[in-house]
């Protein structure tokens, strides 16, 4: 197909290598190619520059003087790699979808909203009455029953709060796990009386440096101390069950 190019270069279009979904790649250079011209065969020959690697292969093997339109480029790109289409998402799997046992509210949200915008002609109140189903049964989803978001940006806002209470639980019990706190009180308390335990028994030593010298028998010393009730004697008492 021999035409004259415009002037100006064409647009910078994201090249397609034949591994994408074919119709995103379609609106993208229509898109793109819109201010650059309205001629059918400008737009043939300038869809080549927007194809790369074995994409641009196939494009190279069309037999000469076969496309007559653009429209028809469309429809022989489309039919190569038609099997490159996304499966639309239906209402159904977004319903179904489950948040795992210990998938974080941050994970299971970008699965979500993921889901969501690849449904077409969903309501933004089917996206948000589904979501409690969808959750872990706890606290986010029984705060969603309770009060539902009225739009989806007040319940992007409202999820955002629930993530960051999530992320700061989980970092507070990892910081738990690396650097745990020493002990309870019973075992500080044991520790403390291992250590009084092993502690060595304490010396009891003279309470003056120097006594006189005694110029009597200490038993002198002893029973006259007794009868000025200076000491006392210790009473002893007779074992229990025993006859007196």
């Amino acid at each position: 197909m021999r035409v004259p190019m415009p002037d100006r270069p064409p647009p910078q279009v994201e090249k397609f290598d034949g591994t994408t979904n074919p119709d995103h790649h379609l609106r993208n250079f229509i898109d793109c190619t819109a201010f650059y011209t309205q001629s059918d065969p400008v737009k043939c020959r300038a869809f080549s520059l927007s194809l790369r690697g074995e994409a641009l292969e196939w494009y190279y093997t069309l037999p000469p003087n076969s496309v007559d339109s653009f429209c028809m480029l469309m429809g022989m790109f489309k039919k190569q790699y038609s099997t490159n289409r996304y499966e639309e998402v239906t209402a159904a799997e977004l319903v179904n979808l489950r948040q795992g046992k210990d998938e974080t509210l941050r994970a299971f949200m970008h699965r979500y909203n993921h889901a969501a915008r690849k449904i077409k002609g969903v309501s933004p109140e089917f996206i948000i009455s589904s979501l409690p189903n969808c959750l872990k049964a706890g606290f986010v989803s029984e705060s969603l029953y309770a009060e539902l978001p009225s739009t989806l940006e007040e319940l992007q806002q409202k999820m955002a709060k629930f993530i960051k209470m999530e992320d700061q639980r989980i970092f507070r019990k990892q910081q738990h796990e690396e650097h745990p706190v020493s002990g309870n009180k019973k075992e500080g308390k044991r520790r403390v009386e291992n250590a009084r335990d092993q502690k060595p028994p304490a010396i009891l030593n003279p309470r003056y440096d120097r006594y006189a010298h005694l110029t009597v028998p200490r038993e002198k010393v002893l029973e006259k101390a007794l009868q000025s009730n200076l000491i006392f004697q210790r009473r002893k008492f007779p074992p229990k069950n025993v006859a007196t």
